[in-house]
Parts: structure tokens; C-alpha cells; sequence
């Protein structure tokens, strides 16, 4: 009986495709947290944008946001010529069939991948720095570990979504 043994050429094979596969998996799993990081940064720089176009909104309305009976309406930032760029008001990070056309988003701004919860806030509201103004929405962001919240003094901070945020007015 004849025992065949593997050469070292094919050893070398084998091994070279096994290493292969686990360097592409590895690269796979490398470069999603990446795409993560600049969505979340993307999103966080739009919240931003929003941010300063409601700061100048409630400079010429007497220090009041913008009054809106729903959650998402930044309709008067584009109408008053504030912030005409629809793409702000979408998240990048949201997959793109759910939110593939942002061509609407800032002529009517009921489709924002954003929530606000400013109106009858005033820009002078003495807790501004902890006063959230408008959020991500939870489900923007993979497995909703985190949400950008905007706050009434104008800066932007990732949270963890946990409900703990107030919406009050003052």
C-alpha cells in the first residue's frame, strides 16, 4: 500500500488560498467601520448646517425656532432662503432606497432624515447647551448605537439612543 503525501507545492497552495480568503474577509470587515465613522461624521456636519440655518431663522424671528406642529419641518429654512441645499437634510448613512431622492427634502422638508423638536424653543434658553433642538432619527445609523443631537447653542454630539433626551421649551 502506497501512502501519498501532499508535495510542498501543494502545501504551499493550499495554504496561500486559505490565507487569501482571510486576508479578503479581514479587509471587508476593515473597511466597514470606516464607511461608519465618515457617514457618521457626514451626518453630524448636516445636523450642523441645520443647526446655524435655525440659529439665523430665530435672529429674525425674535429669538424663536421655527414653530412646526410635526416632528420634521425645516420648511421655512428653505422658503426663507436659509439653506437651499436638499442634501443637507438627508442622512448619508441611510440605505439608498429608503432615501434615494433628497430632490424634495428641502422644498418640503417632510421627509427629513431628521427630527426636530425646536418649536417654541428661544435661542436664549439658559440650559442652550443641553436643550436638544433636533436629533437623527434612531434608525438613520447601523443597529442604532448612536444619534447626532443638535443642541439650541448650535453644537452637534453623538448620543447613545436611549429616550433620555428632553424636547421642553422654555
Amino acid at each position: 500500500m502506497i501512502k501519498k503525501h501532499f508535495t510542498l507545492g501543494e502545501l504551499i497552495v493550499v495554504l496561500g488560498a486559505v490565507l487569501l480568503i482571510l486576508v479578503l474577509i479581514l479587509i471587508s470587515f476593515a473597511n466597514q467601520p470606516r464607511d461608519s465613522s465618515r457617514d457618521r461624521v457626514n451626518c453630524n456636519a448636516n445636523l450642523k448646517q441645520i443647526g446655524l440655518a435655525l440659529l439665523m431663522y430665530s435672529g429674525d424671528a425674535n429669538g424663536y425656532f421655527i414653530l412646526t406642529p410635526s416632528g420634521n419641518n425645516f420648511e421655512p429654512l428653505n422658503t426663507l432662503d436659509i439653506l437651499n441645499d436638499s442634501k443637507v437634510f438627508g442622512c448619508p448613512s441611510i440605505v439608498k432606497s429608503d432615501s434615494s431622492n433628497y430632490a424634495d427634502l428641502a422644498t418640503t422638508a417632510r421627509s427629513s432624515n431628521y427630527r426636530y423638536g425646536g418649536s417654541g424653543i428661544r435661542d436664549d434658553n439658559t440650559e442652550a447647551t443641553t436643550t436638544t433642538l433636533a436629533t437623527d432619527r434612531s434608525g438613520n445609523h447601523p443597529a442604532n448605537l448612536w444619534i447626532n443631537v443638535l443642541f439650541v447653542d448650535g453644537h452637534v454630539e453623538g448620543s447613545k439612543p436611549d429616550g433620555k433626551r428632553t424636547w421642553n421649551s422654555n
